[in-house]
């Protein structure tokens, strides 16, 4: 019993002694500890008297919060650890928390590894993010096993990739750059030597070069070569299409010939047109660079044209989107989605002024009338004024630029244009023709004549007018502006309301325009309404060039009027 109790007795003071031992260690280890020494907070202070003393603790937070003084680059997004591959002059956080609580600033060095007081030299370059980590975790757990350790990437490096092709040069990148960054400078870089040489060089209308979005070439360092397509990046949002940029990249982008290498899409799509092919292009994919399916197609019917090889001709192939999604697309080939059988445009039209509920409307091909979409927007409010009401119809713009043109070439077989002047007037009138449709709002709604109520169109525009109550006077008139409509006054009572007459006017010439058709009118035979326009027109004054041009051909008639009536007279 008494040997037992002393074994138990002598036991406990080993095991006193070894824990005062390792604490006696610990503790100078921390005070020789040189990366301890090196973060330690400043503590020198006389006892009971404190100035600032939370100082040390202050300063240490805004140290460790500023740890770089560095540009950052934008990201997408959290940088994928398995993807990211750490390399020279990446910036990283490494973190102690425990006994030791403290942040330290850390760089991948030139030879790509770390180096870490205390601890040693770790090399990272070339691991992916995650692996990094690791090996710096562990490196630092074996020298401070009793504290947490975290290594974050605080900024990602940049370094320089190679780019030839018809464009040559270095560019700065970093590891979360992709290709198509570097496309955006290349393509609106104004000061790119080589590539506005090429372009000035071969400024002919059948050489239409531009730079390459789905044809790119990324070689990396250690020999692998990687296809770029931008346009196929954007349709699946996977990387191995749009790859991040790394040390030793180069990126070959030709010029492409778009009538030399393209495809066509057209019909029921949100983008149709044509685009540069790729090797293994498929109908997904080309409809879906087409921005996909207009929501009238109809999928079942998609045709193909592919040319004959050898023979001037095509064939069709009939295809649908969800059976023949993989079928492969080859160069020149036109494809056409159909629209439903049913399908209708979208068609709408826009009511303002002096309606309930202002605003657009939907209508039906070729159904909806006037006072349907009047009735839609609530009916007509107190101020509405019918004679100054316009409906405004906006046809297609094709069709007006190629109805314009062939007014002008049929000109040449007008036998109306016989002077100078005359051509002149006839194109100044093209030019203004004006999309108003001749309606009287007054017999439409007051008299319910049906005749007014018009088939409306797409885009069409009813402008519910108020009662400007004014009459606008210009040319040359002493005071021109808006002078208040009175009912039933002349042409003269607003000229006298305007300060008269100017000195250079034209008194006899005035016209009255009307504000709905804008026709010009004798004031002698129309009466002035309210919105109507007085335009007094100026004197023009004959040069006596003209007079005496004038005088000789009268005179000239009057010679051979007399030499005809002395020959008569003669005979007789």
């Amino acid at each position: 019993m008494k040997k037992s109790l002393a074994f138990l007795f002598f036991s406990f003071l080993l095991f006193s002694i070894n824990v005062n031992a390792q604490f006696k260690s610990r503790e100078k280890d921390s005070e020789e500890d040189p990366l301890r020494k090196l973060l330690s907070k400043s503590s020198d202070t006389q006892k009971g008297y404190s100035i600032n003393a939370d100082a040390p603790d202050v300063l240490n937070q805004i140290g460790s919060q500023n740890t770089f003084s560095t540009k950052t680059v934008p990201i997408e997004g959290a940088i994928d650890a398995d993807k990211y591959i750490v390399g020279p002059n990446d910036l990283f956080t490494l973190g102690l928390y425990g006994y030791i609580n403290q942040q330290i600033p850390l760089a991948v060095s030139p030879e790509g590894s770390i180096i870490i007081p205390t601890v040693g030299e770790v090399y990272v370059s070339n691991f992916s993010l995650r692996e990094a980590k690791e090996k710096v975790v562990t490196a630092v757990k074996k020298r401070y096993y009793s504290s947490d350790v975290s290594f974050t990437l605080n900024t990602p490096r940049t370094f320089l990739i190679k780019v030839s092709g018809l464009t040559q040069g270095t560019f700065e990148v970093s590891p979360v750059t992709r290709v198509s960054e570097i496309l955006k400078v290349l393509i609106f870089d104004t000061l790119n030597t080589s590539r506005v040489f090429y372009e000035k060089t071969n400024e002919r209308e059948y050489f239409n070069a531009q730079i390459s979005l789905r044809n790119i070439e990324l070689i990396r360092k250690s020999g692998e070569s990687i296809h770029v397509d931008v346009y196929k990046y954007f349709l699946t949002n996977k990387d191995e299409h749009n790859p991040f940029f790394l040390e030793g990249d180069l990126l070959k982008i030709p010029y492409i010939q778009l009538d030399q290498n393209f495809i066509t899409i057209g019909g029921a799509v949100q983008l149709e047109g044509s685009y540069e092919y790729s090797q293994g292009d498929d109908l997904e994919t080309v409809i879906g660079i087409a921005r996909g399916l207009d929501v009238n197609a109809e999928p079942d019917s998609i045709v193909l044209y592919r040319a004959i090889e050898g023979v001037d001709g095509f064939e069709s192939l009939n295809l649908s989107y969800e059976k023949d999604k993989d079928f492969e697309i080859k160069k020149y080939d036109r494809i056409f989605v159909k629209y439903k059988i049913n399908y209708q445009k979208n068609l709408s039209v826009l009511v303002l002024g002096e309606v309930l509920r202002p605003g657009y409307y939907p209508i039906s091909f070729k159904n909806t009338r006037l006072m349907d979409v009047i009735n839609m927007a609530g009916g007509l409010k107190e101020k509405a004024y019918l004679p100054l009401s316009i409906l405004f119809r906006d046809y297609d713009a094709e069709y007006t630029a190629k109805d314009s043109a062939e007014i002008l070439i049929n000109s040449r077989a007008n036998d109306l244009i016989v002077t100078e002047m005359d051509r002149v007037n006839f194109i100044t009138d093209i030019k203004a023709k004006r999309n108003r449709v001749i309606i009287d709002f007054e017999k439409l709604i007051k008299q319910n004549d049906q005749t007014q109520n018009v088939i409306l169109e797409g885009k069409d525009i009813v402008y519910i007018n108020d009662n400007k109550n004014i009459v606008y006077l210009f040319g040359q008139i002493n005071q021109e502006g808006y002078v208040p409509f009175v009912k039933g006054k002349d042409m003269e009572y607003y000229i006298e309301k305007a300060g008269g007459y100017a000195l250079a006017a034209d008194e006899g010439s005035e016209r009255i325009i009307k504000f709905n058709s804008r026709g010009w009118y004798d004031p002698d035979k129309t009466k002035i309404e309210s919105g109507d326009f007085i335009y007094v027109p100026k004197k023009v004054s004959e040069p006596f060039s003209s007079t005496v041009s004038i005088v000789a051909q009268i005179a000239g008639v009057i010679l051979g009027v007399l030499t005809t009536y002395i020959l008569i007279e003669q005979n007789k």
